[in-house]
């Protein structure tokens, strides 16, 4: 389920930039200390550091041993995330 969680994060990502509707992601600028941690972006973006997934996704980062690239991104909105996560991951939520 966690593979087709990200992937369903990816492609939601790939949507919502084509689509090119500022209102519908959260633009971010990754910070160096964001970089060596991704919990805290997403603690930062989300209030919660439990949405790792999606900025690991989202920096194109395969596990939060790699360094995050310092530049700006593209997030899902919350309640993009949360219906994701209701879909792909009943079982863990």
């Amino acid at each position: 389920m966690i593979n087709a969680y990200r992937n369903a994060i990816r492609t939601l990502l790939e949507q919502r930039r084509n689509q090119s509707d500022v209102r519908r992601i959260i633009v971010w600028d990754v910070q160096p200390d964001e970089a060596k941690d991704p919990t805290l972006l997403s603690l930062r973006a989300y209030g919660t550091r439990m949405h790792v997934d999606v900025v690991l996704v989202a920096c194109g980062v395969s596990g939060i041993w790699e360094l995050l690239p310092v530049q700006r991104i593209i997030l899902p909105l919350i309640s993009d995330v949360i219906a994701l996560r209701k879909t792909y991951m009943s079982d863990e939520i």
